[in-house]
């Protein structure tokens, strides 16, 4: 791949193009997937692919290929200079050299050293420790191991050249818990940087403990009271709420966030960073998909706005310093803003404690249709299950019941973060209590 890139180099350069940068992956991964102990799908996938963009007389021209033949890449480079024709002028520019003082060691050396044997086995250990940890458990539907490695090339006009490697693991279970005629879903998930980090026992119970928490929930009455957002619920909303912090939505009017910089948007007890240096974060890298070297930055910082997440184009237009976020969804997609790993950052109290905080309090569990959280205006509705505590004991679980309102007041209302963070893929976060919402129900 790195010859091909710097075949691809020379061509530019011989054709006189001002400007261009070269993006190339390289992955390989497998998903393994079980059912009643037997294995029912193995999966092995591998992928190359170049991405190049092309700068004359203003214009930016972009294609891409995953024939990485000397032919794919001279065809990659005639479309990405026709494309460059038909674009508008406008200002854009490609990253200079630059140091990263980047020591998180992505790459688990044992990767190409595991047996298939191993992975199926530890999918199959998965499903085994779910359905023996609680007599309800009616089903596992599915147990599933997935792994991949990357490696990302970049190199560009301006001498701007780096490599680097990423390995990452996963683990998640879907399960089914029964009580006479009530069932329940149950389900579960861990990514992890090593191999050896994967926690079979931990995901089972995790799914299993979700679905029997519900047996018997039935919705309560509408009632405005405190609430809880269990970590992977937050991390949802977080990162469904991230498109708010995204210069380019900044730049057209399409954040509730456009003009708040370096004013209060939450509480003083919320603080999210955008870390790339995060070693279980699997958006963790030194540089981002257009060289700019990443750094760790506050989004918002004891409830005040500190950050947009900038690529260098919007940089420049918002007349701002790129803050290393220029992300692409594939090769096959020029860069844009985006986020790395996103952190919320941990409290002090244990879930146990956060839910004696209040007289009483539903705890939520699982939401549907966070990703309807309206990212201009700030309003939701979101379905819940969950849990409804009085005074620290549990009262009854809770289904089919709704929370709305608008995001800036459930930000504000934050009274307390959690310690117990969880990881979900590149979005990290506690549970949070927030001071009251209007639970909607019978």
């Amino acid at each position: 791949m790195e010859s091909l890139i710097e075949k691809a180099s020379n061509i530019l350069k011989k054709l006189g193009v001002d400007g261009y940068d070269i993006f190339g992956v390289e992955g390989k991964g497998s998903t393994i997937e079980v059912k009643k102990g037997e294995v029912e799908k193995i999966k092995a996938s591998s992928s190359q692919g170049i991405a190049i963009r092309v700068l004359s007389n203003g214009q930016m021209g972009f294609a891409y290929t995953n024939d990485v033949s000397e032919d794919g890449i001279r065809i990659a480079i005639e479309c990405a200079k026709e494309n460059s024709k038909v674009s508008e002028p406008d200002d854009y520019i490609f990253s200079s050299p630059q140091e990263n003082f980047f020591d998180v060691i992505l790459e688990d050396p044992e990767f190409e050293k595991i047996p298939t044997e191993r992975k199926i086995s530890l999918a199959l250990e998965l499903e085994e420790r779910a359905k023996s940890y609680d007599r309800r458990v009616d089903k596992v539907r599915k147990a599933s191991y997935s792994d991949g490695k990357s490696t990302v090339y970049y190199l560009n006009s301006n001498g701007h050249s780096f490599k680097y490697k990423t390995t990452s693991y996963s683990l998640s279970i879907s399960l089914t818990a029964r009580e006479g005629e009530e069932a329940q879903s149950g389900w579960d998930y861990q990514s992890a940087r090593f191999f050896n980090e994967l926690n079979p026992s931990e995901v089972a119970s995790g799914a299993v403990i979700s679905a029997v928490e519900l047996l018997g929930a039935k919705p309560l009455k509408t009632m405005r009271v405190p609430v809880i957002f269990k970590n992977t619920v937050f991390a949802e909303i977080i990162e469904t709420l991230s498109s708010a912090f995204l210069g380019h939505n900044v730049l057209r009017g399409k954040s509730l966030f456009k003009d708040k910089l370096g004013r209060e948007v939450a509480s003083r007890s919320l603080t999210i960073y955008d870390d790339p240096f995060q070693k279980e974060g699997l958006g963790s890298c030194p540089f981002d998909d257009e060289g700019t070297a990443t750094r760790k930055k506050p989004i918002i910082e004891r409830g005040v706005l500190k950050n947009f997440l900038l690529d260098l184009y919007t940089a420049r237009k918002l007349k701002m310093e790129p803050t290393g976020n220029g992300i692409r969804a594939s090769v096959g997609s020029p860069p844009t803003c985006g986020i790395t790993n996103l952190v919320v950052e941990r409290g002090a109290l244990r879930l146990e404690e956060m839910i004696k905080t209040p007289k009483e309090v539903i705890l939520i569990t699982d939401a549907m249709g966070i990703h309807t959280i309206n990212p201009i205006s700030g309003e939701f509705s979101i379905g819940i299950n969950g849990i409804y505590f009085n005074d620290g004991e549990k009262v009854s679980p809770v289904s089919k019941m709704t929370v709305a309102g608008n995001i800036k007041e459930l930000l504000k209302g934050i009274t307390e973060v959690g310690a117990d963070v969880k990881w979900m893929g590149n979005v990290c976060s506690p549970s949070v209590l927030i001071k009251e919402l209007t639970v909607s129900g019978e």
